[in-house]
């Protein structure tokens, strides 16, 4: 890794089929394998109830901060990777449906990216109890970048009322 153009990254992991607290630690890992990609701190597991299509088994979700040097789309295409390695599945009639893995860019750098198929910051991260309360505990005071608001403000204003607790 070029350590003068890396930029720290957040991702957020998330699992409900299978034995999720282990297939989200290996992903975790298996991210860190990429010689541009270097493993700098991880929240705790955290088992969450499903958001937006309840009728499936809770997550286990993670929050992982990480330094590379890749390009955003690059970094993009070597997670789907990941995720096709651990059998992800895509339902097109249940897009929030359950999932083996899942791994979202939520922040990378300062980057602020609009794209079909890439959005930085995630674009739901703010409304995200599974998403903000990992995130806190690797970086409370983290301002987002486009805004001057840090993770601690976006708690405090989040809708999300499902359960989330730590493992």
């Amino acid at each position: 890794m070029n350590n003068t153009n890396y930029k720290s990254l957040f991702l957020g992991f998330g699992s409900n089929l299978g034995d999720s607290s282990h297939l989200v630690t290996r992903s975790i890992k298996e991210v860190a394998s990429n010689p541009h990609i270097e493993f700098v701190k991880q929240s705790s597991l955290w088992r969450t109830q499903a958001l937006y299509d309840p009728d499936q088994p809770d997550f286990v979700n993670a929050v992982v901060k990480y330094r590379s040097d890749l390009d955003p789309r690059e970094l993009l295409d070597f997670l789907q990777l990941i995720e096709t390695r651990f059998l992800r599945r895509r339902d097109p009639l249940r897009p929030k449906g359950p999932r083996t893995i899942d791994i979202d860019i939520l922040f990378y750098g300062d980057l602020q990216i609009r794209e079909p198929g890439l959005c930085i910051p995630h674009p739901r991260f703010h409304e995200r109890k599974f998403i903000l309360f990992p995130m806190a505990e690797i970086d409370v005071n983290y301002i987002v970048p486009g805004t001057s608001f840090s993770i601690w403000d976006y708690i405090q204003r989040c809708p999300d009322k499902s359960k989330v607790v730590r493992i």
